[in-house]
């Protein structure tokens, strides 16, 4: 995975013009990278794949379902019982909202939804039923059994009715805001390096000791308040 930022932009922060520390700089927004991706839950990093691919969901019986963040959607599929073994495609609009496809997708809030969502800062994360679509609703997976000895208890479970092929991703290219966190992240490491790099640093004109954490604080408030950290479906 790509760093979040380049080595001359870190440079550039630090004021260093030495090109000799450039795989050692390099390897710090590797760290940076990795800590902001952690800390926002996103295993996968911001960049959305090149490629689409398909992912599962468990329908609602509503006429709108949370969806991982993606760019594009290319083909949505839907069972027509819980109980089938194969899906039924979609129409797929000829572009969002466009209205001869049986669904489109938003961001935001299904009440309140934001349907022109921008690449770099909304990806979509919802899919609706179009109006004018034939169908009304996106398939509950959820089912029920009865279980034990002359059943006397029902047990409820779900299975996976909703087919999405998407572009999965936050966004095509790494929002500035990102940028930024990197970049600075990396910059306090490389100057607490001059400080030998302690687990805490004394400040002696105050009387404390200010001890590290993996992310800056500010960092943190740029990410949160960025609302960059990933919603978890379910």
């Amino acid at each position: 995975m790509a760093s979040y930022a380049s080595v001359d932009d870190l440079r550039a922060a630090i004021g260093v013009s030495n090109r000799k520390e450039d795989p050692f700089l390099s390897n710090m927004l590797d760290g940076a990278t990795k800590s902001i991706n952690r800390f926002c839950q996103r295993p996968d990093g911001f960049i959305a794949d090149s490629d689409a691919s398909v992912r599962y969901y468990v329908g609602n019986g509503l006429p709108w379902i949370r969806i991982d963040e993606c760019t594009s959607i290319t083909a949505v599929a839907v069972k027509s019982a819980a109980s089938d073994t194969t899906y039924t495609s979609w129409s797929v609009p000829t572009t969002n909202l466009a209205g001869d496809g049986d669904y489109y997708a938003f961001a935001g809030d299904p009440r309140r939804p934001d349907l022109n969502p921008i690449a770099l800062v909304r990806p979509y994360a919802w899919l609706m039923v179009d109006p004018n679509s034939a169908y009304s609703v996106f398939l509950s997976g959820v089912y029920a059994l009865r279980q034990g000895f002359r059943p006397t208890r029902t047990v409820r479970q779900s299975t996976p009715t909703i087919q999405v092929t998407a572009t999965w991703g936050y966004a095509t290219a790494v929002p500035d805001s990102i940028q930024l966190a990197c970049t600075m992240q990396a910059a306090r490491w490389y100057k607490r390096l001059q400080g030998t790099m302690a687990d805490s640093l004394a400040n002696p004109e105050f009387g404390r000791v200010t001890y590290l954490q993996s992310l800056d604080p500010d960092i943190k408030h740029l990410l949160v308040d960025g609302r960059f950290i990933a919603r978890q479906i379910g």
